[in-house]
C-alpha cells in the first residue's frame, strides 16, 4: 500500500494534463509548470507506479498500456477530491461565470432548450450552454459531458452515473393520411416491413426500437436516417416512408396534426426521458442548480 503521506498528489494532476494534452510540452502549459519540471515529476511517477507510463513518438508522447488503465482511476478520484473543495463555494446563478456540456436527446431539444435559455436570460446570463452531440465515445463521456437528457438511458454504470426520470411518454407510429397501409392494423410485423425514417443514434442516443424488434426476430428497414427531429414530419408527410414519435409531441409541432398516428406495436417500449450525471458531480453546487432547473423544466410542460 501506499502511503499517501509520502505520496506528491500534484504527480496525477501532471499525470492527467500528460493524458490530455499528449506531450509534456502541452501538459507544461496547462499546469504552469517548465518541460523540464513536468518531465522529472513523470520521472518520479514511473519508479512509484512501476511503468514507464508514456513514450515519446514524433508527434508527443504516448501512453502504454498501463497508464490507460490507470488513467479513468487517476480522473475519477482527482474528480471527487475537486468536487469535495467545490462544494465549498456557494453557486450564485446571477453571479456565476461558467459553461455547462449537455447532450441533449433531439426529441425534447426543440421544446426544453427554449425554455432553458429564457431561464438563463433572467437567472443566470453569466452562465453559457455547450451542447454536444451523442457520438461522443461513452468510455469518456463524463470527461467531456456534464449532463444529459436522454432517452432510456438502459444499464447506467451506478459506480460512475446517477440518472432521474423526467418524463415517460407513449410511442406512436406516424405515416401521411394516403399511405397504402393507412387502414391496416399496426402489429409489430407490419410495422418492421415498411420502409423508416428514424433519427439517427447520434441524436437520441439509444437504439431500444432496434433491440425490441431484435428480441422478436425482426428488423425495420432504415429508407433514410435524419440528424435532426425537424427534417421528420415533412419527409413523412410527403413519402411513404413512417416515423415514430412521443405522444407529446403531437400537441407540440402542429404539422404532426395533419398525419395518421398509431400506437408502436412494441408494448415494452416507451419514451422514458432521463436526466444523466456523473457521480463526482452529484453534490458540486453548480450541477445542483442545473439539474434541479432543468426538472423545473420538464414540470412545467406536463
Amino acid at each position: 500500500m501506499v502511503n499517501l503521506r509520502n505520496f506528491d498528489l500534484n504527480l496525477l494532476v501532471i499525470f492527467r494534463a500528460i493524458m490530455t494534452r499528449g506531450s509534456i510540452a502541452g501538459a507544461a502549459d496547462e499546469v504552469g509548470l517548465s518541460p523540464s519540471a513536468v518531465s522529472h515529476a513523470l520521472g518520479r511517477l514511473r519508479i512509484t507506479l512501476n511503468d514507464q507510463l508514456f513514450h515519446r513518438t514524433g508527434n508527443g508522447v504516448e501512453p502504454t498500456e498501463r497508464a490507460k488503465e490507470l488513467s479513468s482511476e487517476i480522473e475519477r478520484g482527482l474528480g471527487f477530491i475537486e468536487n469535495a473543495i467545490s462544494l465549498q463555494h456557494q453557486f450564485i446563478p446571477a453571479q456565476a461565470k461558467r459553461v455547462f456540456t449537455m447532450q441533449v436527446t433531439d426529441y425534447v431539444s426543440g421544446f426544453i432548450l427554449p425554455r432553458l435559455a429564457e431561464r438563463l436570460q433572467k437567472e443566470a446570463p453569466g452562465v453559457s450552454i455547450d451542447i454536444l452531440p451523442f457520438s461522443i465515445s461513452t468510455d469518456s463521456v463524463w470527461d467531456r459531458v456534464d449532463l444529459q437528457i436522454r432517452l432510456t438511458p438502459g444499464r447506467l454504470q451506478p459506480e460512475v452515473a446517477r440518472s432521474q426520470r423526467l418524463v415517460a411518454d407513449d410511442i406512436v407510429v406516424l405515416m401521411r393520411p394516403g399511405h397504402p397501409d393507412a387502414d391496416k392494423p399496426m402489429t409489430a410485423e407490419l410495422y418492421a416491413s415498411l420502409p423508416h425514417v428514424k433519427l439517427s443514434q447520434s441524436a437520441t442516443g439509444t437504439t431500444v426500437i432496434e433491440d425490441a424488434l431484435a428480441a422478436r426476430g425482426l428488423k425495420r428497414h432504415m429508407a433514410m436516417t435524419v440528424s435532426s427531429w425537424f427534417d421528420l414530419p415533412d419527409i413523412v408527410a410527403n413519402s411513404d416512408l413512417i416515423g415514430i414519435a412521443p405522444r407529446r409531441l403531437l400537441h407540440l409541432d402542429p404539422r404532426l396534426g395533419r398525419l395518421k398516428a398509431a400506437p408502436l406495436p412494441l408494448e415494452e417500449v416507451v419514451f422514458s426521458f432521463d436526466l444523466c450525471w456523473d457521480l463526482r458531480t452529484e453534490r458540486e453546487p453548480g450541477q445542483q442548480w442545473l439539474r434541479k432547473l432543468i426538472c423545473e423544466l420538464f414540470e412545467e410542460t406536463q
